[in-house]
Parts: C-alpha cells; structure tokens; sequence
C-alpha cells in the first residue's frame, strides 16, 4: 500500500503520526511530506527566520532525529511559501509539489494521509485513491496556528475526505458521524515498560520525585505546580523538557529542576524511576480536545499518576489520582507516596495491562484494515 503524508517535519519530535506511519513503513511505501505550515509569517525577525530555515532545510541534511527514518520511508523538504490562502501562492506551491512527486503520476492507488488540513489544494485525487483526514487538535484553538487560515482548508477536508481518524470524543462530535473513527493515541509498550537504569540527572535524589516531561508550555497550570513546591517542600519536583513560558517564579523553588529535553528514548529511564508521574494541564478546549501521548508512556511506565481532570485521562479514572482542584491535586500526590508496595506492584500491573491494548503496532493494524475496507 501507498501512503502519502502531509504532517510536521519527520523526526522533529515523536508525534503519533510518526510513531504511527513508523510501524507502517515495515511493510508499506511511504512518501512523507515535512510541514507546509498551518500560520502565515509576519514581518518580523523571528518568522522572516523561519521561512528562510524552512526553505534552506530543503539543501541541508537531515538534523538529528528523535525518530529513525525506516527503508519503505522517503521524506521531503518541499520549498513551500506558508501564505496558503494567497492564489498566486498556491499555484507556485502546487508546482512545487508537482516536480517533486512527477514520478508518482501512475495508475497505482494512493492513500493521501493528512494531519496539516492547510494540504488539502496538494491533493490530486484520481478513482482509485483515498483521502483520510488525521485530526488530531482542535485548530481553532492550538497554540501557534493560525485558525482562520486553516479553518476553510480544515472544512473542505472534512467534506471529501474518505475518512475521518479523531483522538477525542471533543473532536469526535466536530465530525460527520457516517465517516469519523476514534483513533486515540498508542504507545511504544516495550519502550516504557521494561527494566532500565535510572537517569543519572535523578540519582542524586533522596526525596520523592514528582516528574513530568514534555513542552513547559502556556498549557501547564503553573500556578498548581508553585503552590505544590510551596506547600511540599519535602518533594522533588522535575520537570524535563523545553521552556516555552515563564517559570521564572516556579524554578526559584530549592526543591524544583529542570531538565532540558532529552530523547523520546531516554524517557522511560526517568519515568520508570521516579515515585510519581503527573499531568497538570490547565482546563481549555486545546486540552480537552488532546489525548497526551505521555498519558499512555506514563501508564506504561507504571508508576501512579496525578492529573487535573479533563476527557481524555476520564475514560482511565479508576486507575488515575484525578484531581479538580489544587488542594486536592497536592492531596492526591500525598495518597500516590502512601502506597504500599502491593498496592503499587498492583497499579503497576494493571495500568501496563491498559498500555499493552494500545500499542503503536495495533493503531497501524486498524488503520491498514480500515483502508482496505474503503477500497472494497
């Protein structure tokens, strides 16, 4: 089967499309197409940047990857000009796209796979292909894309597309229901559950570690994280990943670190290890249209979660520390400590029990048995 795919740029960070058309490029041709963009560019340094990084990317190898590149894969670093509803663009970018997959004007059929519905125009649908739409946010309200740009691309993918894949029900009821499918997040299982050796960034600590990893971002409730330092000073806080927003304030505390991003391989070594993983996300449509691929890693991992209530950790409450206030997220962090190792071995076994039903392999397999019953 042949799959082109328009998503983020391969191996920028592990996202469930990558992880996804990773394991179906073991026995499928796959053309992925690196992002066109989902916001215009103003005049200002830091997007004038940008653009010119983008298109000189399509001269410069390939950067270090978070994901390895399978043989069936190739992927593309097209010169596209990210103003999308301007015309006079399109048309320059539909060129653009047409030299670079001229050899794939065959008869044979085609899946067109679109995570970035700012594709749609590159579609060139012949009988015998397939369209399917991965909706995997809720554009309109995405930090860092552009919503009136993508909402008339998003709309007319939604009406010819074959397919619909969502990873919400918040997204679910957005969709046409006669051709809209859940497909919520997997997880590398062996990744996260088996035995590795501790993070040497952690080793040195003695008391309880609170970890989270993943972008410290707008999306983290900050406020919850300084009352927890101030009120737990006996408890380690870490928090691994990029900075994106203030937290100046919050790593002024003695008992919170920061650790810069590390790979998506490195994660389970600093998860499997600490005493508990916690997700505290502030309440918005973004995170209540998400389903957080660390939620499957951490219940992979085994260790007992803390998380502010929204849909997506709803459907696994009876295996979660839910909290709908900060008092009550502290006080479900102190209950996750007071364990018994029975009762952790316990968790452990039953939240990896969940993981092992959603691998990335068994995503790959509906996917592939879905599009065959759409070219029946």
């Amino acid at each position: 089967m042949k799959f082109i795919v328009f998503a983020e740029d391969w191996g920028s960070h592990p996202s469930s499309t990558q992880h996804l058309f990773h394991e179906l490029a073991q026995q499928h041709e796959i053309h992925w197409v690196n992002s066109i963009g989902m916001r215009k560019p103003r005049l200002r340094l830091h997007d004038i940047k940008r653009v010119f990084d983008k298109v000189l990317q399509v001269f410069k190898p390939t950067k270090t990857q978070s994901l390895t590149t399978p043989k069936n894969m190739v992927v593309y670093k097209l010169p596209i000009l990210p103003w999308h509803d301007n015309r006079f663009v399109r048309s320059i970018n539909k060129r653009i796209y047409a030299h670079f997959f001229k050899e794939h004007a065959d008869p044979a059929p085609v899946v067109y796979w679109l995570s970035v519905p700012t594709a749609h125009y590159f579609v060139k649908k012949q009988p015998q292909d397939k369209v399917i739409y991965y909706c995997g946010d809720d554009f309109s309200a995405l930090a860092g894309v552009d919503a009136q740009l993508v909402a008339p691309f998003e709309k007319q993918l939604i009406a010819t597309a074959d397919l619909i894949y969502v990873i919400s029900d918040f997204l679910m009821a957005k969709m046409p229901a006669n051709k809209a499918k859940m497909l919520s997040h997997g997880v590398s299982v062996e990744l996260f559950s088996e035995s590795t050796i501790k993070a040497d960034e952690i080793k040195a600590f003695n008391a309880p570690v609170i970890g989270f990893y993943g972008s410290i971002n707008a999306w983290l409730d900050i406020d919850l994280l300084e009352a927890l330092a101030a009120a737990r000073p006996d408890y380690q806080l870490v928090l691994i990943g990029h900075i994106v927003t203030n937290i100046e304030r919050l790593l002024s505390f003695k008992n919170v670190t920061h650790i810069p991003a590390v790979s998506h391989e490195r994660l389970a070594s600093f998860s499997a290890h600490w005493s508990v993983s916690i997700l505290p996300f502030v309440i918005n449509d973004q995170i209540r249209a998400c389903d957080p691929l660390k939620l499957k890693e951490y219940l992979a991992a085994g260790k007992p979660i803390v998380t502010t209530n929204f849909p997506a950790v709803e459907r696994y409450a009876s295996h979660l520390f839910i909290a709908d206030t900060t008092q009550q997220f502290i006080s479900h962090l102190d209950n996750a400590l007071n364990l018994s190792k029975a009762q952790l071995m316990c968790l452990e076994k039953t939240q990896q029990n969940i993981a092992l039903q959603h691998s990335w392999q068994s995503k790959a397999n509906t996917v592939i048995n879905d599009t065959v019953r759409l070219n029946r």
